[in-house]
C-alpha cells in the first residue's frame, strides 16, 4: 500500500493510542551526518550512519477508524515467515496470510461475516511492528510536529 511514508528511508514509532480508533504517530529517521563504528562483539563495524528521528524528521500519523484485533511486536524479535502472504513494498503491507490472521480467525472468526472487508495491514518502523485488522485501509496524514 504506497503512502507517503515511502518517501523516507526509515520511521519509528513515536506514540500509539488506541481510544475508538488505533493511531500511530510515526517520526522520520535521519541519517547522521557524520559516520560511526559500532562493535559487536569482537567484530567492528565501520562507517555506519546512525539513522534516528531528529528536529527536522517529518511527522506522520496512520489512523484505523475501525480496528477489529491489532497487536505490537519489538521488531528485534520479529523475523520474516516464508507462510506470509504480502505486499512488501511499502511500510504499510497488506497481508492476505499470516499466522497472526490464522490466530484471530480461529478465535475471532466471525469478524470477516459483520466486516468482509476486513483486511491485515502491517506497519514497519526501525524498533516496531504492528498489525492491524481493520476493514478500512488508514488514514495517513503529515502533521508539521508531534
Amino acid at each position: 500500500m504506497k503512502t507517503t511514508l515511502d518517501d523516507a528511508r526509515s520511521w519509528f514509532l513515536h506514540e500509539l493510542v488506541f481510544a475508538d480508533e488505533l493511531r500511530l504517530v510515526l517520526a522520520e529517521g535521519i541519517a547522521a551526518s557524520e559516520p560511526e563504528d559500532i562493535t559487536i562483539g569482537e567484530h567492528v563495524i565501520s562507517g555506519t550512519l546512525a539513522l534516528e528521528p531528529r528536529a527536522t524528521s517529518r511527522i506522520v500519523v496512520v489512523t484505523f477508524a475501525s480496528v477489529v484485533a491489532w497487536q505490537r511486536i519489538d521488531e528485534s524479535f520479529t523475523a520474516l515467515d516464508d507462510y506470509d502472504e504480502r505486499d512488501d513494498t511499502s511500510f504499510i503491507q497488506i497481508l492476505s496470510r499470516s499466522r497472526y490472521l490464522d490466530f484471530v480467525r480461529a478465535h475471532h472468526g466471525w469478524f470477516e461475516d459483520r466486516m468482509p472487508t476486513a483486511k491485515l495491514y502491517r506497519v514497519w518502523t526501525e524498533n516496531d511492528v504492528i498489525d492491524v485488522i481493520s476493514p478500512d485501509a488508514p488514514r495517513v496524514e503529515s502533521r508539521n510536529a508531534i
